[in-house]
């Protein structure tokens, strides 16, 4: 009930001051509040603001609105809805910093400060398996959801480091569209390796992508 006071008190003071904000306003854009400039870690939970998508007919703008709900010790939520209260994507984020002794491995893979995504779904998407039926296709949720958790690495001192598990049919826009790496790549056919030791769909964004994935469809 708290979230949604929020999110509604958060509409009516757009309505009412969207007539008084200019386009130099650094948290507007055309009069719609966006995530641009906020620091999305310092935001309590419910409403906190609204990202610009696609829609999947004609690719025409969208605005959706963004909620904040805390899972965990370092663990957070984020939902992406449309006005109408229908839940498009979310996905959960795990803050993981690294912790230097005498016993931590020195592999960078192995001990390196990054945010994890997890259960990352466009629900509106009708070629995954997560599409609810009925939900307007909207492109960009997941673009959306990914420069948030950037967003979040930066904001936690983690350099804009991120990781996740990829499901089999997304591995390739991870890679191609989003920019990241295999953590582990597979081992090649010679190698005298006969098991994979480690998950070769774990991901990460490698240091030369990160900023054009901050600015894919124009950023957050």
């Amino acid at each position: 009930m708290i979230n949604n006071i929020s999110y509604y008190q958060n509409l009516i003071a757009t309505k009412n001051t969207t007539s008084a904000k200019t386009k130099t306003s650094p948290n507007f854009t055309g009069g719609i509040p966006t995530l641009t400039h906020t620091n999305i870690g310092s935001c309590m939970e419910g409403y906190i603001g609204k990202i610009r998508v696609r829609k999947g007919s004609d690719k025409s703008e969208q605005y959706l609105n963004v909620f904040k709900r805390y899972i965990g010790y370092n663990a957070e939520n984020y939902s992406i809805k449309n006005d109408f209260g229908d839940l498009i994507g979310e996905m959960n984020i795990r803050i993981k910093k690294a912790v230097q002794s005498p016993w931590t491995s020195f592999d960078p893979n192995e001990n390196e400060s990054h945010v994890f995504v997890d259960e990352l779904r466009n629900y509106s998407n009708p070629t995954t398996p997560y599409y609810k039926q009925g939900l307007e296709y909207m492109k960009d949720i997941g673009t959306r959801l990914l420069q948030i958790a950037q967003r979040r690495s930066d904001e936690a001192m983690c350099e804009g480091n991120i990781r996740l598990i990829a499901k089999g049919e997304a591995k390739d826009w991870y890679k191609n569209i989003i920019g990241m790496i295999e953590v582990y790549p597979p081992q090649p056919k010679n190698s005298k390796l006969k098991f994979c030791v480690n998950n070769p769909n774990l991901l990460k964004i490698p240091p030369q992508n990160k900023e054009p994935l901050s600015r894919i469809q124009g950023g957050l």
